[in-house]
């Protein structure tokens, strides 16, 4: 199986004024093997309520989609295929959520996200060719974005996680795949960028992650194999600033796993040209930068 995974300039730290890189289109996994467009050039749909939103959102076909204000789903909006789903101005915001399922070709931009009733802000199920930029999700009862069961080509950019509420101890920012044992229908998926975001790296099952010029500051475990499975990291630029706990890199995991031996997990080159930022930039660009604009 490949599962493979890029996470650069990655933040917790604080606000620093900067200008912000222009729009330079997607870029990562979400750009190869036919890119992804969206709803494209079809005519823009301002939406304002619930049911417009719900309709345009599921209907099938191509559909670029703005959302002004505040609308709440009350649970999850089922989002077709050839989608554009963005935010009028950066107030806009969803309060509950957006899922996938098996379906492609998908863009979420400029949007607050916060979570409403028991489902993730935004649920990518079997699904490919998905871009998540400049969103802030926040508050989720349970995951902030959660990209699951044989996705593929997706890419996660400019986004801030958070939870209002740092004493709740169920505050969850991203599941990317599931689980600690051979999960079939992954293999061969699970291809995956995320850049300019605000979250820690867990390293899963039979995952080849590079980890590159990340800034983290004051917590525990920047980046951790999580299960004793197959698991590869090359981490490198990275700044450490009063952390504590793992900084796992190279090869990990035991030969006891099912199935362990038809996997593979090791160095690999994306696909796509990308450009690094100095990790000491990382502050002032993902905390100035993310979020809605």
């Amino acid at each position: 199986m490949k599962a493979n995974f890029l996470f650069c300039c990655s933040l917790l730290g604080v606000a620093i004024a900067v200008t912000c890189p222009g729009d330079t289109g997607v870029d990562g996994y979400a750009s190869v093997e036919g890119g992804t467009t969206g709803g494209g050039t079809a005519t823009a749909i301002t939406v304002t309520t619930l049911a417009d939103l719900k309709a345009n959102a599921g209907a099938s076909g191509s559909r670029v989609i703005t959302a002004k204000g505040t609308i709440d789903t009350g649970s999850a909006i089922n989002v077709a295929s050839g989608k554009t789903i963005r935010g009028y101005d950066k107030s806009a915001t969803i309060i509950g959520g957006f899922s996938m399922n098996g379906v492609s070709n998908i863009i979420f931009q400029n949007l607050n996200i916060k979570g409403g009733g028991a489902v993730d802000t935004i649920a990518s199920r079997n699904s490919h060719h998905v871009w998540y930029d400049h969103l802030s999700p926040l508050d989720a009862s349970d995951g902030l974005l959660d990209i699951t069961k044989a996705f593929d080509y997706q890419t996660v950019s400019w986004c801030r996680f958070f939870y209002t509420d740092t004493t709740n101890d169920h505050r969850l920012a991203s599941l990317v795949s599931a689980g600690g044992g051979t999960q079939p229908d992954d293999e061969g998926k699970l291809h995956y960028r995320a850049g300019g975001n605000s979250y820690c790296i867990g390293l899963g099952s039979y995952a080849s992650v590079l980890v590159e010029n990340n800034y983290f500051q004051e917590v525990n475990s920047p980046h951790e194999f999580m299960y004793d499975v197959y698991a590869w990291a090359g981490a490198t630029g990275n700044l450490y600033d009063d952390t504590t706990g793992s900084k796992d890199n190279g090869y990990f995991g035991s030969t006891d796993a099912e199935r362990q031996e038809d996997f593979t997990a090791g160095p690999f080159t994306p696909p796509y040209s990308y450009t690094l930022d100095d990790a000491s930039a990382v502050p002032s660009l993902a905390q100035g930068c993310a979020g809605p604009r």
